[in-house]
């Protein structure tokens, strides 16, 4: 299995002849060599993450930790996906489904609201312990953008892993001002949600126009019959 530290050399190289204008995301992407789809489900923490795209700065001191678990999918080409946070003062959950591709540890994910296919890889993972995600998306407003993402089975990881992440995004060109760790704010959150209002946001789906509602319909700039449900839940990320 390739070692995290002939990765960490490798990508050291790379930043050492590339100082200068952030590079668009790479072409190609190495996944986790041996991958093993079956030992990636569970429970995962997101500890850190790292992104070219403009937003983050912006929000960085909003940012709490949130989990995301994954699992076998409804059918054979898909993993299913539960991920929740705390955000402006609510818990909130939303589903969803990565679809595999012919490269094991390479997913496809589809953002509807924004009308974007996402590429999703596992770069790095021990399965028992922490994950390296790498995401590239292109939006029109902010073009081709590359976000990484380090979660951990627990919600500390120990420091050096959280050197480790850092080198990984930047050698992916994700500069060290926009890197942020969120692994000492998982005490107030769990605090935060023992008693807060949760949302659970379902995928969405189409249902006939005669049955939407004013608690439906989720209002302008939706297709026609696109709804997403929400009910309340109690809320916990331990």
């Amino acid at each position: 299995m390739r070692s995290l530290g002939a990765l960490l050399l490798l990508l050291s190289a790379c930043l050492a002849v590339s100082a200068g204008p952030v590079p668009t995301p790479p072409d190609n992407i190495q996944v986790q060599e041996n991958f093993n789809i079956s030992r990636i489900y569970g429970k995962w923490y997101n500890l850190a993450i790292g992104s070219t795209c403009p937003w983050l700065k912006k929000i960085m001191d909003r940012m709490t930790v949130s989990t995301l678990v994954l699992g076998e999918g409804a059918t054979e080409a898909e993993i299913s996906m539960t991920s929740t946070r705390w955000r402006k003062g609510v818990c909130e959950e939303t589903s969803g489904a990565y679809e595999k591709t012919d490269t094991d540890g390479k997913f496809l994910y589809h953002k509807s609201k924004w009308n974007i296919t996402m590429e999703s890889y596992v770069v790095h993972t021990n399965y028992d312990e922490y994950a390296i995600f790498l995401t590239k998306k292109f939006s029109r407003r902010h073009g081709p953008t590359i976000t990484a993402k380090l979660y951990g089975r627990a919600p500390q990881l120990r420091e050096t892993l959280l050197q480790d992440f850092r080198v990984v995004a930047q050698g992916v060109g994700i500069p060290e001002d926009s890197i942020f760790t969120m692994a000492d704010r998982v005490n107030g959150l769990e605090q935060a949600t023992q008693a807060g209002p949760f949302m659970k946001w379902t995928k969405a789906r189409q249902v006939p126009s005669t049955m939407l509602t004013k608690d439906t319909n989720p209002g302008p700039g939706w297709p026609l019959g696109l709804v997403l449900l929400f009910t309340p839940l109690s809320c916990s990320v331990t």
